[in-house]
Formats: structure tokens, C-alpha cells, sequence
């Protein structure tokens, strides 16, 4: 008996000693974090582009705005047709096309607002996270539908200075959104919008650009708008709001008070937020900005956690890989933005040349910053398309290309 009380006390201190040494390492892992790597980052994800604090925010316009009818019909919503289909398919059902939009106007004119707005920043220091916590911007890429009746009732001038209007403000959203879901929906409405812009002018080609028309026909700057950067310390702010809130939901577990006493023990906010940052910051300074010029995207990774983080915050460790690959499309997509910022800028420089030039000829004659660079802009004369290869994926698929039509393809012989 004496013997197996040996053995047992033997493991049993084996055991402690054990335990004791776990419980050293996660108090050193708690007590060492933010660790200098993580506060550095942080720093970096906490500046933000100033804002007037007196400027009209369209963050609680949007929040606030007017309930739409309902969804929007299919046979209306720009977004669900080709590219320049939008207003053929409007003007072949003129009356019905009016009845099923019209309800929308106060709803979409209120999103305007929003949209125009100089400043856009969620004020709350805390929210849920949730659909319901998100802004409804379904408003923004319906904007188009409401451009196009305006178009195909007669007023071209009108519809296409708000349509560009729109297209200035989308742009801003792009380049510094409040969130990164903002900043993709504002880079999908621009991408239809230019598209709209496009057929408005092949239709109307008399009418005068308007002055917001030529502000979208000015070079981008590639360094400022196709930097993820901003955009990333919008989706630092968010996770700063949201993510207490999603703490909380994990520490409470019902009827299993073992799961809620052990989750604090595994996980830490505080310590996710510092690795995020880590892994953001990558797409900020000038490297970054060096890199959106040569139109390269920057890799985003899960940044590497000390051996001791494995112990003191093994939950954690586990959400940031998990969560860090999403993100990884996201700067091809802000660099297919500027190209499609380029794309339209090179059609309204065209529009606004000699027209007695050929389209081929008003190709040529863009500015080489404009027409070339690290990803060229192309023109099939045979049939009047201007392009531009896209590498963002969305929905599992290649972006392919973005394409404007200069005029109308010459007759065949």
C-alpha cells in the first residue's frame, strides 16, 4: 500500500508541478501583453484622417433613413442588368418602369444625402455586432435605378451631373470609408455608376459635362485610393465597437458555468485587437503606399504570436488565424478600384476632345499616366470598347475586366 501511495504522490506533484508552470506562463503572457509589437500597431490603426467635427455626418442619415416599399424589381435594378442595359431597359417600359421606382424616391434621395455628406463616422463608442449594427448601403447601388428614370424621362442634363455627383461621393467612400464593408459597397456602386455615366453620355452626346463629371475625369492618385489602409483602420474602429459585445456572448453559456468561468481564461479581446492591428498595419506607410502605385497588393497574414500567447490566450490565437484569410482579396479590390477610376477618367477625357478626332485617335491621345502604367487601359476600336483587366475575386470568380463603350462599334462593310 505504502509503495502505491508513493507512485500516486509522485505523479500528483508531477501534476502541480505541472499546473503550477502552466499557470506561470499564462500569467507571464497576460501580464507582457500588449506586448511593444502589438502597441505600435495599434497606434498605427488609431490615426485617422481628421474630420470637421461641425461637418454634416451622413452615418446617422443613413441609419436613419426613410423604409424603402420593399425590394426592388428585378427588371429595374441597374445592378441585376448588363452594364449598359440599364436605361434601354427602363425606356422599353417606360410607365411600369416609373410605377415600380417612383415609391423608392424619398427612400433613395434620403441615401443621397447620406452619401454626399462630407463626413461619415459611426459615432458609438460600443455597438453589437450584427446586420442590424451595419448601415442600410443597399440604398447606395440602387441610386443608378433612380438616375436612369430621370435620364430616360428626359432630363439627361440633370440625371447625369447627379449621377457623377453620386460617383464623386462613392469615390470618397472608396478611398476613406468609416468600415471596409463600406468601402466595397461604395467601390461596387462606382463600378455602376461609371457604367451609367458611360451610356448617359453615349446617348445624350450634345449635352455639357458637368464640373462633378470633370472632377472624375482628373488622374487618380493611386497612393491615396488604392491604399487598404484606411479602409483596415475602419474595420479596426469596427471591431473595437463590436467586439466586447461578442466577448460578452461567449462568456455566457446557460446552464454550463464551467464554459463561462474558463472562456475569460482563454480569450482576451484586448490581446486580439494588438494582433489584428499587427496583421493590418502591413497595408499602412509608405511601403504600402510604394506598392499601390506599382499597383502590387499587399499580402495581409495572421502576425505570429509569442509561444507563450499559444498558452495565455489559446482561444484568441485560434479566432485571428481563422479570421486573418478573409481579408486577403481585399487590397486586389482597392487597386481594381483605381484602375476603374482610371477607366472612367480616360472616358470622360475622350468625351471631352475634338469630335472630329476618332476614338482611337482620342485614345492616343491620353496621357501616357493615364492610358499606361503598371496596368494599361485597352481600346478595340472594332467595337469601341474601352477595358481594363480586374484581379479582385468576388463570389469565388476572376474580376475579368471592367469595360466602358466609347461609341458605337463602326458599321461592317
Amino acid at each position: 500500500m505504502s509503495t502505491a501511495w508513493r507512485w500516486l504522490s509522485r505523479v500528483l506533484m508531477v501534476l502541480l508541478v505541472f499546473a503550477a508552470l502552466l499557470a506561470a506562463i499564462w500569467t507571464y503572457g497576460r501580464l507582457t501583453s500588449p506586448t511593444p509589437a502589438q502597441l505600435a500597431a495599434i497606434a498605427l490603426m488609431q490615426q485617422d484622417e481628421a474630420v470637421d467635427p461641425s461637418a454634416e455626418n451622413g452615418f446617422p442619415l443613413m441609419m436613419a433613413l426613410p423604409p424603402a416599399p420593399g425590394p426592388l424589381p428585378a427588371g429595374v435594378n441597374c445592378g441585376n442588368t448588363a452594364d449598359e442595359a440599364c436605361i434601354a431597359a427602363i425606356e422599353a417600359a417606360p410607365e411600369a418602369s416609373a410605377a415600380a421606382i417612383e415609391p423608392f424616391r424619398t427612400h433613395l434621395e434620403a441615401a443621397t444625402t447620406a452619401l454626399r455628406a462630407p463626413v461619415f463616422r459611426d459615432p458609438r463608442a460600443s455597438s453589437p455586432m450584427g446586420i442590424d449594427d451595419i448601415p442600410p448601403f443597399q440604398a447606395v447601388v440602387r441610386l443608378d435605378s433612380l438616375r436612369a428614370l430621370d435620364f430616360a424621362a428626359g432630363n439627361t442634363v440633370g440625371a447625369l451631373s447627379a449621377a457623377c455627383d453620386d460617383a464623386v461621393a462613392m469615390a470618397r467612400w472608396a478611398a476613406t470609408p468609416d468600415t471596409l464593408v463600406q468601402g466595397m459597397v461604395a467601390i461596387a456602386a462606382f463600378r455602376q455608376h461609371s457604367a451609367l455615366i458611360a451610356d448617359m453620355r453615349r446617348r445624350a452626346p450634345a449635352d455639357a459635362l458637368p464640373p462633378s463629371c470633370l472632377v472624375l475625369a482628373e488622374l487618380p492618385d493611386a497612393a491615396a485610393e488604392g491604399l487598404l489602409c484606411p479602409a483596415l483602420r475602419g474595420e479596426y474602429r469596427y471591431q473595437q465597437r463590436t467586439l466586447p459585445s461578442l466577448e460578452a456572448s461567449m462568456t455566457t453559456h446557460g446552464d454550463n458555468p464551467w464554459a463561462e468561468r474558463l472562456t475569460p481564461l482563454m480569450h482576451d479581446t484586448g490581446w486580439m485587437l494588438g494582433q489584428t492591428a499587427r496583421a493590418f498595419s502591413a497595408a499602412c506607410g509608405e511601403s504600402a503606399k510604394q506598392a499601390a502605385r506599382d499597383d502590387r497588393a499587399v499580402a495581409l497574414a495572421p502576425a505570429e504570436p509569442r509561444w507563450v500567447d499559444y498558452v495565455a490566450f489559446p482561444t484568441s490565437v485560434l479566432l485571428a488565424d481563422i479570421a486573418m484569410p478573409g481579408y486577403r482579396d481585399y487590397a486586389e479590390r482597392q487597386l481594381d478600384f483605381v484602375a476603374q477610376r482610371r477607366l472612367l477618367a480616360a472616358f470622360l477625357q475622350m468625351e471631352a476632345m475634338d469630335a472630329a478626332l476618332t476614338p482611337a485617335q482620342r485614345f492616343e491621345a491620353l496621357p501616357e499616366p493615364l492610358r499606361g502604367g503598371p496596368r494599361p487601359l485597352r481600346f478595340d476600336a472594332s467595337t469601341g470598347r474601352l477595358s481594363v483587366p480586374l484581379r479582385g475575386r468576388a463570389n469565388g470568380q476572376d474580376g475579368g475586366e471592367a469595360a466602358l463603350l466609347v461609341a458605337s462599334p463602326p458599321p461592317t462593310p
